[in-house]
């Protein structure tokens, strides 16, 4: 999915003729479907492709979004969705739509204003992937079964090992095995797996049909539902018992026919090929432990059927089988190989053979598989090695595509590691030019502010009687100027700090510090009533120092604007979702302006009314921000004000 310009609820509204020109043109022609939420859920905007993916009649401007859409409720949309609100961070996923009956791809956006969604349908790709998947699922299954067979089971043995075989790889109600007599044309089961008790249909006395076209044309009968194809009119019986969908596959050749597989599934199904396939090897692999040559030519079809190079050797190294590719691969027909000895190829192959002729032995004598790779004239081969009774057997592949792609990633990952490593660097020199700019403003400012101030206060203490009021009072108000600039310099300094600071995490004890400076704030003006309220152990991982100046500053302010309140409340705590707030009865301020709260220099009051540097809430943002978290406001003119910041439970390079 394509990585979409986000769009936010602030750019669109309830209709798209008043969104901004080009954001209208793009979201009614994005191939995404897109839709808007409000901060109540309803429904804000929703573009054309998203009407159409999810089968919108109608207009559902306004709707809230679950009872348009109400399958949706207690799905994994509504939890992701919800918490990309709550968290206020985007989120992605992939979840089937009951009510597309597909499975999108969706990207959610929230904002304080509401959340915006774009997905898609990526229905193909999933069912590709889970073709895949079922894929190799089957080609192991048929491997090891195949394998199973190699290893000297008994005939009723292998029969069982197939039943459930197939019933776990196709998920299939039930799955049988018939024998066929050809002098009598009649089939007899001789092992079935899946059959209610007391079910009606028998199946030692089976409807005929699927099994007379399996052993007449020697090829699978493949039925999707057996209500609707017409060649399965004689097989109401097996409906009747729950079969819906229906392969039967040939148990040995069209010449010498042994039986027939049957596999039933209670839905119906389009069978793809592999299926198929899936179940004719299995099939074949049964015809050939009852009868030897049978079942050599059915290993034969299923190993030159692979993609892999496939070649066995006895004990002493000599070929026993090879299939084509192998055989293509040095330049000889199967027949020439067999018997062949490995020390042959091995002249050829120098080294490389001498390698594999190793590993050949060494699987033989521990009797364990392996797989190992080896290069051989410019090109890489994996080699999966199993042995049985009379010798051992190897599957090869060749992987130098996959090894150059390895090497990609190596190479790009040593390039990105150089690149960390130049940025950590440039990350240095930035910091110690912060630091060498620090001092500047610390020391180049300070000495023309101070004298600033002491020639002023010279020329009051010295000249008091040769000015007048009004040129007392300039001088006095440059004196405060001089001094309110040296406070913003500390304030700023003090914020370069923060972002300065090394975070080593501790155990802090935020109930601790609120209380202390409750008890500093108290000291400061006895005469002031104020009421602290403060929960209690509320402990967090943080930087102990940063965190001390965040809480200081919060309640620093909380105390500042109480100023005019004849009994002032200030309460400090933790909420049941986790979140700690700082909340106060005093001046409170515009929620309008709130989103300028936590900038330098922001101010909401008059430095006449409340006094401050406009620094403090800046400061309390960077440390939570540092610590990955986040922080909120919210107030009312002259009902006060409610800070609350959320910080992780377990930061990165915290302690757990």
């Amino acid at each position: 999915m394509s990585e979409p310009s986000e769009v936010t609820l602030a750019d669109a509204t309830t209709d798209a003729a008043v969104l901004q020109p080009n954001l209208a043109l793009v979201l009614e022609r994005i191939t995404d479907g897109f839709f808007a939420l409000d901060a109540d859920w309803r429904i804000a905007y929703m573009n054309p492709e998203a009407r159409r993916l999810l089968r919108v009649e109608g207009d559902p401007i306004g709707e809230v979004w679950l009872e348009a859409f109400p399958k949706a409720r207690g799905r994994r949309f509504e939890r992701e969705y919800v918490r990309a609100m709550r968290q206020q961070t985007p989120v992605q996923f992939v979840e089937y739509s009951a009510t597309a009956e597909c499975w999108f791809e969706v990207k959610a956006y929230p904002s304080s204003d509401g959340l915006s969604v774009y997905f898609r349908d990526v229905s193909n790709r999933i069912e590709a992937q889970r073709e895949l998947e079922h894929n190799a699922r089957r080609q192991r299954a048929i491997i090891d079964f195949g394998r199973a067979a190699l290893g000297g089971l008994s005939y009723e043995q292998l029969v069982e090992d197939a039943l459930d075989v197939v019933r776990d790889v196709m998920e299939a109600a039930t799955v049988d095995v018939y024998r066929y007599d050809p002098v009598a044309e009649t089939f007899t089961v001789t092992a079935s797996a899946g059959w209610a008790a007391g079910t009606a249909f028998d199946p030692k006395r089976p409807p005929l049909e699927h099994l007379r076209h399996v052993v007449r044309f020697g090829e699978a009968f493949v039925c999707a539902d057996l209500a609707k194809d017409p060649r399965a009119a004689e097989l109401a019986g097996l409906r009747a018992n729950g079969a819906a969908g229906l392969i039967g596959a040939l148990i040995g050749t069209p010449y010498q026919p042994i039986g027939a597989l049957v596999v039933a599934t209670a839905q119906p199904r389009n069978f793809p090929v592999g299926d198929v396939r899936f179940v004719e090897s299995i099939a074949q692999t049964v015809a050939e432990a009852a009868r030897s040559h049978e079942a050599y030519q059915r290993m034969r079809q299923v190993i030159e059927s692979i993609r892999d190079a496939f070649v066995s050797f006895d004990r002493n190294l000599r070929i026993t089988y090879v299939n084509a590719r192998m055989a293509r691969f040095w330049g000889h027909t199967p027949g020439e190989m067999i018997g062949m000895p490995l020390q042959e190829l091995a002249r050829v192959a120098g080294a490389a053979a001498e390698s594999v002729m190793a590993a050949l032995r060494a699987t033989i004598e521990q009797e364990r598989p392996r797989t190992f790779e080896s290069r051989f004239d410019g090109s890489w081969y994996e080699f999966r090695v199993y042995p049985f009774s009379e010798g051992v057997a190897a599957y090869v592949r060749d992987i130098t595509k996959r090894k150059e792609e390895q090497q990609r990633i190596i190479d790009l990952n040593q390039e990105l590691e150089r690149r960390v490593e130049e940025r950590t660097k440039q990350l240095e020199l930035a910091n110690k030019e912060l630091e060498s700019f620090s001092y500047s403003v610390s020391h180049d400012l300070r000495a023309p502010l101070r004298a600033i101030d002491g020639f002023s206060q010279a020329l009051v203490e010295d000249y008091n009687d040769q000015l007048d009021g009004r040129a007392r009072n300039y001088l006095d108000r440059v004196r405060k100027a001089a001094q309110r600039m040296a406070d913003l310099i500390d304030a700023l300094l003090g914020l370069a700090r923060v972002a300065r600071t090394a975070i080593v995490y501790r155990n802090v004890n935020l109930s601790e510090i609120a209380a202390s400076f409750a008890e500093e704030l108290r000291e400061r003006d006895p005469s002031r009533t104020i009421e602290f309220t403060i929960q209690p152990d509320i402990v967090v991982k943080a930087e102990p120092h940063l965190m001390r100046a965040a809480l200081e500053n919060l309640l620093g302010n909380a105390w500042k604007f109480t100023r005019n309140v004849g009994v002032a409340r200030i309460a400090f705590g933790r909420t049941s979702e986790g979140e700690i707030f700082v909340s106060d009865n005093g001046a409170g301020f515009d929620m309008t302006y709130a989103g300028k709260l936590f900038g330098a220099f922001a101010r909401l009051h008059a430095v006449e009314e409340f006094e401050g540097t406009g620094i403090g809430l800046a400061t309390v943002a960077r440390v939570i921000h540092r610590h990955g978290g986040t922080i909120r406001a919210e107030g009312c003119i002259g009902s006060g004000a409610t800070f609350t910041f959320t910080l992780p439970e377990h930061p990165d390079g915290a302690a757990l």
